[in-house]
């Protein structure tokens, strides 16, 4: 003899059972115990302040075991590719800027998985997340559509620090653009640029970028000469050489020069003139210093032995 047919369970039970996959009314639990005997309130009961409570338990516990085991998975992989760009650079900051970039994508995914945990749970107490999820799916895909280069802005200044291409007190190019970098956030970057300009570049728009302040630089000077003869352009060379050298054992730039100088000879000419270049490898903190003192220094030992293009005289005017 067949029985009653079994009641319909509760909302609540029946929307948590159909986010587990279970039927409402037919699931296989209930089903065990109503053919175990259990009466159906009795099920519900079960179900309602057991089975539920467990799986909230046990979606909580998940959640604290993939956002602990995915964070140490993301310090692993970040970590290390942070302590190579640590490696690479002379920044001071690098290792501390990078382990705060590690820290914060590894606080991004726990939230990440907390929130979908958080919304797992809600659908076990019944809450329809259908709205919710079509919300913000809408919204989400308009604010994707209309904040492109937003992302893009901070994706890049995200790189940009991870891989510490430059930092505060930098001198940097970008595009037509020179000046010391003053301030650097994950969206845009300030440059000041050497006349007093504060030029704002978004993160996003720096695709080709030159740092002329990291390790070391050199000071080159190029000298224009009109010689007369061969003898007289070697005589230029060894005074420009010595002129070189006295300045880079000053004891004003004596702690930055750390090779000799270098003539590298011509570099260009025509029929009247000739073009002959100097180089001394200094830190970039004084190399706009020493390339003052080095043609300073070098115009005057070429000038004392008359080798320095000088004005031609002034012809007098005609005679009446």
């Amino acid at each position: 003899m067949v029985g009653p047919p079994s009641p319909p369970v509760t909302h609540a039970a029946g929307a948590w059972l159909a986010t587990t996959g279970v039927p409402e009314g037919s699931g296989w639990l209930y089903n065990v115990l109503t053919r175990a005997g259990v009466s159906p309130g009795t099920t519900r009961s079960i179900l309602d302040f057991v089975v539920r409570p467990l799986w909230v338990v046990l979606v909580v516990v998940g959640a604290v075991v993939v956002a602990k085991l995915g964070a140490a998975a993301i310090r692993r992989l970040l970590g290390r590719v942070a302590h190579e760009a640590a490696g690479r650079s002379s920044s001071p900051r690098a290792t501390a800027r990078t382990a705060t970039l590690v820290a914060l994508t590894a606080n991004l995914w726990r939230a990440a998985v907390y929130i979908t945990a958080g919304f797992i749970i809600l659908g076990t107490f019944g809450v329809n997340l259908t709205p919710i999820l079509a919300s913000a799916t809408i919204i989400g895909a308009t604010i994707g559509f209309g904040a492109q280069s937003l992302v893009r802005d901070y994706l890049s200044g995200f790189l940009l620090t991870l891989e510490d291409q430059f930092g505060i007190g930098d001198v940097i190019t970008v595009g037509d653009t020179t000046g010391t970098v003053e301030a650097l956030s994950l969206r845009v970057t300030r440059v000041r640029s050497f006349d007093g300009t504060v030029v704002y570049l978004p993160n996003g728009d720096i695709r080709r970028l030159a740092n002329t302040s990291r390790g070391w630089a050199k000071a080159i000077v190029d000298l224009t000469l009109s010689p007369t003869d061969p003898a007289e352009l070697d005589h230029a060379k060894r005074l420009v050489a010595t002129a070189a050298g006295d300045l880079a054992r000053s004891p004003r730039f004596a702690p930055s020069c750390t090779e000799p100088p270098q003539v590298m000879g011509l570099v260009g000419a025509d029929a009247t003139t000739c073009l002959l270049r100097v180089a001394l490898r200094t830190s970039h903190h004084d190399r706009d210093a020493l390339e003052r003192a080095l043609r300073e220094a070098a115009i005057k030992a070429l000038s004392e032995e008359h080798l320095w293009p000088s004005a031609a005289p002034a012809e007098p005017p005609a005679a009446t």
